[in-house]
């Protein structure tokens, strides 16, 4: 089955990722795809793709075997590369947003044969590992002999065509295939240059943590660096995401019979980027979407707002191909978060994909008259012009929202509910004398971060079902135990943490040898199971003292063993240490006062 318009479109998002402008576009989907790409050293290359849907391998095939059907392939008159075209052949996934380039012999043998409509396999776990690797090869037995097959994200899309030949034989190892331009300065050594030296896990962690749950929450003693490095993050993807293609001042791509991309040259975009500071009177969300002056009649608009129209916008004219906007809340426990935020949280976590691979959500509703204006701040955040404020608007998917808190007598607590919502990192360990003598770009330990940050996609049940099976009892047997206490983590939670995991796993450095992501685990349980436990002692010892038992042991303790006797040993001989280390201290603190929650 041939891909629409809008799915063609999501497939070469990769483009704009990389900063290229696409220059024209198809006008209806059909088989061959024509592709014309001019690259930024000046060289053009022509591609025929013929691209089809991938589904389920049908009839009573495994679950985990995923299918192309190639209806239609080059005639035996013109051949294959007619016309200096190269001909691939190729699935797409709009689902799980993976493109699978297969090898050129099962697409001839379809041409000469001239008939029929021949299915081709891929298994899964091998779509899933284009999710986490971004680019995954594997070979399997064809009836013309060994096959290659390459699986890939779109943000690799371009890289695969520079290179496809080597890629699909083999020769050029996919995972070491980087999915943007080359950049001379990586994310680390970006905010080491502008003064500031963050750990690299901790911003590992908040990267992977953007993109895998677009809430995250950044708590600690003041004046450590919570807001710089969220606004340090944003400026180094606003830096490098944003490309001609994705600037309003860009006519729309002409129609035409091909896809035509061009290299662009990338600017900073500031319209991507909002401080929200909190103040302590915010009661409901008119402080973040607005509200219908009674006297005026006209829409009073906010800088949270603001920034969400600017995304929208964006979201509907480039889809996938549109670049991360990001808010930042500070101090956002100055007002109880459920207050202002109430809205926001139900209707992000009411996202859900629909049957064509596009997120439905339930929109925020905003007012119930037939128009209201506004004044809208321009990019250049001057100028100002009037828009229709729409009755209600969904919560754009390409944008990120970072909150940054201090835990003292003036500030609010969390509840349950925004906790589980987001993903939390505390920044409470201070440096003084790295401050004093500074940090080289060695110290960067060979962390891999990425350069662009991919489109966002929603945690899901599949996502979930690839994390390793090692890594799936461990997460298991830790759920169990929080059930002990009513502290356990549901299906959702699951996924996210599934989904960070992995991502973060990608950031790590590549000499680790991890195969059940044990380091991942570790992020993911000091981001999202730690904050959970908040209680006193009576109802806490007993789960938290056996919580440490499996971090430090991956095992459960013997039944005549006592775990309240656990002592916080050499952190280095735990299995889990980061997050062994965090829950001593909360034990520790437990006992001592009685009561614990994992803020400071």
């Amino acid at each position: 089955m041939p891909l629409s318009i809008q799915q063609l479109q999501e497939m070469t998002s990769g483009f704009a990722a990389t900063g290229h402008v696409c220059m024209q576009r198809p006008n209806f989907p059909q088989n061959p795809v024509m592709l014309t790409w001019t690259n930024s050293e000046g060289s053009t290359r022509r591609f025929r793709l013929w691209v089809f849907e991938i589904t389920h391998g049908g009839g009573e095939r495994d679950n985990n075997e995923s299918r192309i059907q190639i209806t239609k392939a080059p005639t035996l008159a013109d051949g294959m590369d007619h016309d200096g075209a190269i001909d691939l052949v190729m699935g797409y996934s709009p689902r799980r947003r993976v493109l699978v380039a297969y090898d050129r012999r099962w697409l001839e043998k379809r041409m000469e044969k001239g008939e029929g409509s021949p299915s081709v396999q891929v298994r899964e776990e091998a779509i899933q590992a284009a999710v986490v690797e971004g680019m995954h090869h594997l070979t399997k037995q064809a009836n013309f002999g060994i096959a290659n097959i390459v699986t890939l994200t779109p943000e690799y899309f371009p890289e695969y065509l520079s290179n496809h030949y080597a890629l699909l034989s083999g020769e050029m190892e996919a995972t070491r295939v980087r999915n943007t331009t080359e950049i001379e300065t990586s994310l680390w050594q970006f905010c080491l240059d502008r003064g500031f030296h963050f750990e690299p896990d901790l911003l590992a962690r908040y990267v992977a943590s953007i993109t895998s749950k677009p809430f995250v929450i950044l708590a600690g003693v003041s004046g450590t660096g919570k807001s710089k490095m969220a606004e340090l993050v944003a400026e180094y993807y606003s830096l490098t995401e944003t490309t001609s293609a994705a600037a309003p001042s860009q006519p729309d791509p002409e129609v035409g019979n091909e896809f035509i991309f061009v290299a662009g040259e990338g600017v900073v975009d500031k319209s991507r980027f909002a401080l929200v500071p909190v103040r302590p009177d915010w009661i409901d969300n008119q402080s973040i979407m607005g509200f219908v002056n009674p006297i005026t009649g006209r829409y009073e608009s906010t800088l949270a707002l603001d920034l969400m129209l600017r995304a929208s916008a964006s979201l509907e004219k480039y889809k996938d191909a549109t670049p991360r906007y990001f808010m930042l809340l500070d101090e956002m426990n100055l007002a109880r978060v459920e207050h202002y935020f109430s809205d926001w949280l139900a209707c992000s976590e009411s996202r859900r994909y629909q049957p064509d691979g596009t997120i439905s959500q339930q929109p925020i509703p905003l007012h119930r008259h037939a128009e209201a204006k506004t004044s809208f701040m321009g990019r250049d955040g001057q100028s100002a012009t009037d828009i229709s404020v729409p009755n209600a608007l969904a919560i754009p998917t390409n944008l990120i929202v970072t909150g940054t808190v201090n835990i003292d007598e003036t500030t609010f607590g969390f509840s349950p509910k925004v906790l589980d919502r987001s993903m939390v990192i505390e920044f409470n360990d201070v440096d003084l004398d790295g401050m004093r003598h500074g940090a080289t770009a060695t110290e960067q330990h060979n962390y891999r971060f990425p350069e662009s940050l991919s489109p966002f996609r929603l945690a899901t049940t599949e996502t979930f079902q690839a994390l390793p099976l090692e890594t799936h009892d461990h997460l298991v047997a830790i759920n169990r135990v929080m059930e002990t206490a009513q502290l356990h983590f549901g299906y959702r939670s699951a996924a996210e943490i599934s989904l960070f995991m992995q991502i973060y796993h990608s950031i790590l450095p590549e000499d680790v040898e991890d195969t059940a992501m044990l380091k991942a685990l570790d992020g993911a349980l000091l981001q999202k199971v730690l904050p959970r436990i908040q209680g006193n002692r009576a109802r806490l010892e007993e789960t938290l003292c056996t919580l440490l038992w499996y971090l430090r042991d991956l095992s459960m303790p013997g039944s005549n063993q006592d775990i309240r006797t656990i002592r916080c040993e050499d952190t280095a001989s735990a299995r889990l240490p980061k997050s062994y280390r965090r829950g001593f201290e909360m034990l520790e603190r437990l006992r001592g006062f009685g009561f614990v929650t994992f803020f400071k």
